[in-house]
């Protein structure tokens, strides 16, 4: 993990972060399962940006994923 990137992430989301770098292509940071960067794409998991401020934006919208359960039907009726 990269100690430049993670110094902007807040405390209380740095227990959503799986791996965090810079590289040739931008700045990536990559969410454990159960996490979304909601900000981005629907189930994003995945925030990549070139610049350090569109990250930090980004890591704002970090949110633990909600878990929907489906009711299930039967079909029967009660007689």
């Amino acid at each position: 993990m990269d100690k430049r990137i993670m110094k902007y992430i807040p405390e209380k989301k740095k227990e959503a972060i799986r791996d965090a770098y810079r590289d040739e292509d931008g700045y990536w940071i990559y969410l454990k399962e159960g996490w979304e960067a909601s900000r981005m794409d629907s189930d994003c998991r995945v925030i990549h940006e070139d610049y350090i401020a569109d990250l930090r934006f980004q890591i704002g919208g970090i949110t633990k994923k909600e878990i929907v359960k489906k009711a299930h039907r039967t079909g029967k009726t009660a007689r």
